[in-house]
């Protein structure tokens, strides 16, 4: 698979976010650039730094991993320098959803940590499904087949767990923006630089 037709996937799947979104609001979307950014460098950094600490935690206490990336794969392929972009999805996906779920009243930390758990299990498979049909591989391969490879259930706590993180971590983000952006980036692209490195 060469890089454009990476580059067109990913687009592709910004369009059916902010759509997705959209349609829940019921109308089309405004995004804030500074806001959307630090949601979206932050998801980034997260998601790399998680996957990491999660599946280096599940191999160690099961003897393999929970998952493999197979595209651009780094750090055992717990990640990808891919993971960059699909957690950055992810980061837009919350950004534009706290925005329709704010105005529908929805704040509590636990509702939305549970809509995160959901929601990251529901867009993990649409896109790693939509990754197969188009290309023949995985984005990334779950080695229990619970769920056809594609997910498990094993991920119901790791996400869970996640949204708490998540959620937690973007609000006390929100009050220094311009710090915990420039933070998050530069934490994302050092993980990438030490695992290509």
């Amino acid at each position: 698979m060469d890089t454009v037709q990476l580059l067109v996937f990913s687009l592709i799947w910004i369009g059916i976010v902010y759509c997705f979104n959209s349609l829940l609001a019921r109308k089309f979307i405004a995004i804030e650039p500074k806001k959307a950014l630090l949601y979206i460098v932050t998801m980034a950094a997260l998601g790399l730094l998680g996957e990491i600490v999660f599946d280096s935690t599940y191999r160690f206490v099961f003897g393999r991993p929970l998952w493999e990336y197979h595209v651009l794969p780094i750090h055992n392929a717990y990640t990808s320098v891919y993971s960059l972009f699909l957690w950055g999805m992810v980061g837009l996906h919350i950004y534009l959803l706290h925005g329709v779920l704010q105005s529908k009243g929805v704040t509590s930390l636990h509702k939305l940590a549970a809509i995160f758990c959901a929601e990251a299990i529901i867009l993990e498979v649409l896109v790693n499904l939509t990754f197969v049909a188009a290309f023949g591989d995985y984005i990334f391969y779950y080695n229990p087949g619970d769920l056809w490879h594609i997910t498990s259930l094993q991920t119901l706590p790791l996400y869970l767990l996640a949204g708490y993180i998540t959620v937690s971590t973007l609000r006390f983000a929100s009050r220094r923006q311009t710090l915990a952006t420039l933070g998050s980036t530069a934490l994302a692209l050092a993980l990438v630089g030490i695992g290509r490195w």
